[in-house]
């Protein structure tokens, strides 16, 4: 079949050169937003009397039959260069020479940017909702554990008492970062740039707002060479993901080393575990340690797509026909990541004695004992110079604090107390911080609370996006309003 561009390029290309341009295999997921791109873009033709009321029907009625089609998996792929050859020679197939008039002032530079725009605002809303599934679950998670104390870790120490759920929420925010930076991808990429054509614009008067309006964009791209070049959408796109996958990747962490025999904080029910094929105890956390390694995936997808561009004259070049993979891959493995971390997380059992008698060891309440004795008078550095003392003595006496008498801490400081004991329990160590950011049960509640709200806040907005995506029968029906 001959190319759409084959009036300036005489003979056939060699088949080394058709295989590596061809990139249908890869921009065929594209095939829906191509469809739509073509029908509004029909629609203005019609606008600007380039093609009549009846060419506009045969054209919607032939992308109809061209959708259905390429589902039903009838076209010859190997037929085609690309997702935009594809549909325009299938419907010439179906309504014949009034095929040829789609791409009147339009071009494939400006033409590809409106399908992945297309493409990314429907692909953010997917990974918006799953997210928030997964921030409803950690939020039902910190719930019914909200009074659980917990070990903090710093430098994979032993470092104070927190809630279970104050941890919990640490991922919330982690998380809720991760959507509003893919709100803010979906309002940066909400530019229509039709009308951009190769590069310096069209020569046809088209109505660029009447497109919008057909296409659910917001704005409209400001300039042609602009709108055919960048590539920020995407960019912007996995590095959120990038994000998405790293937080992931360090709760992941996190879970496989609680769910270890050392520590048993957590146990991971079978149905989201695997087993050895040589050892028979074994039970192993293959779903985290997969998330933790795709992680480094969407990691280089980001560099991979930051390089690609780097050095690329204007406009368009044909280098960005290689995007569409990497921010495919990107998603996929971003999306699946998340959507079966929500269900995991959903099926983790907290061990609440293992975590109690944990606890007993590594003096998390020396910071306690510093700040007890700065309430008495003491200065801070003293304090932690005492503190650090006692810790050393317990450490050569193979006690714990507990374990102590009030004399014996009125050797190291006169400002020891019989309230002491009581003032070094973990829940009164917890309940010590003052802060609204801290660990205190009452701000964790707040902040429990403050959070369902943002999540509430988030599905609405999620709601109202939606509505700025087009859908296929629905545009081909305000299409044919437009015409009575």
């Amino acid at each position: 079949m001959d190319k759409i561009w084959s009036g300036r390029i005489s003979g056939s290309t060699n088949d080394f050169a058709d295989k590596f341009t061809f990139s249908l295999e890869t921009d065929i997921n594209l095939y829906m937003f191509d469809i739509m791109g073509t029908a509004a873009y029909a629609a203005g033709l019609k606008k600007v009397g380039l093609i009549s009321t009846d060419e506009l029907l045969n054209i919607t009625e032939g992308l109809i039959k061209v959708k259905n089609g390429i589902e039903k998996n009838k076209f010859r792929k190997n037929s085609y260069e690309d997702v935009h050859s594809l549909i325009e020679y299938e419907l010439k197939n179906e309504i014949g020479e009034t095929a040829g008039k789609i791409h009147t002032g339009r071009s494939r530079n400006d033409q590809i940017v409106l399908d992945e725009k297309l493409y990314l605002k429907n692909a953010i809303i997917d990974i918006l909702e799953v997210l928030v599934e997964l921030e409803l679950n950690i939020l039902e998670l910190a719930q019914k554990n909200i009074d659980v104390v917990f070990p903090a870790y710093t430098h994979l120490q032993k470092a104070q008492p927190v809630l279970f759920s104050h941890y919990m929420l640490s991922f919330f925010e982690k998380f809720l970062r991760d959507i509003n930076k893919l709100i803010s991808n979906f309002k940066d990429c909400d530019f229509m740039p039709l009308g951009s054509g190769a590069c310096a614009g069209s020569g046809y008067d088209i109505d660029r707002d009447f497109l919008c309006k057909l296409l659910k964009f917001k704005n409209k791209g400001i300039n042609s060479m602009d709108e055919v070049s960048n590539r920020d959408y995407f960019q912007d796109f996995i590095y959120s993901l990038s994000c998405i996958m790293l937080h992931l990747s360090r709760i992941c962490e996190d879970l496989i080393i609680y769910n270890t025999s050392e520590f048993s904080f957590i146990e991971i029910t079978d149905e989201f575990c695997t087993g050895s094929s040589i050892m028979p105890q074994k039970k192993n956390p293959d779903i985290l340690e997969l998330i933790r390694g795709k992680s480094s995936l969407v990691a280089g997808n980001l560099i991979q797509f930051e390089i690609m561009q780097k050095g690329l004259p204007s406009t368009y070049n044909r280098d960005l026909q290689e995007d569409k993979g990497i921010v495919f891959n990107a998603f996929k493995e971003s999306f699946s990541s998340v959507a079966i971390f929500k269900e995991l997380i959903k099926n983790i059992k907290l061990n609440k004695e293992k975590i109690i008698l944990n606890m007993k060891d590594g003096f998390l309440e020396a910071t306690d004992i510093a700040d007890y004795l700065v309430r008495k008078g003491e200065t801070f550095r003293n304090s932690h110079n005492i503190t650090g003392k006692i810790v050393k003595y317990c450490i050569e006496k193979s006690i714990n604090l507990y374990d102590l008498d009030l004399k014996t801490l009125k050797n190291y400081s006169p400002f020891f107390g019989k309230d002491f004991f009581e003032n070094i329990n973990l829940n009164s160590c917890v309940d010590a911080k003052k802060t609204d950011c801290g660990t205190n049960s009452n701000s964790v509640k707040n902040n429990l609370k403050f959070s369902i709200e943002r999540i509430n806040i988030i599905e609405k907005e999620i709601k109202k996006l939606k509505s700025q995506v087009p859908d296929f029968k629905k545009l081909i029906k305000e299409i044919k309003y437009a015409l009575d």
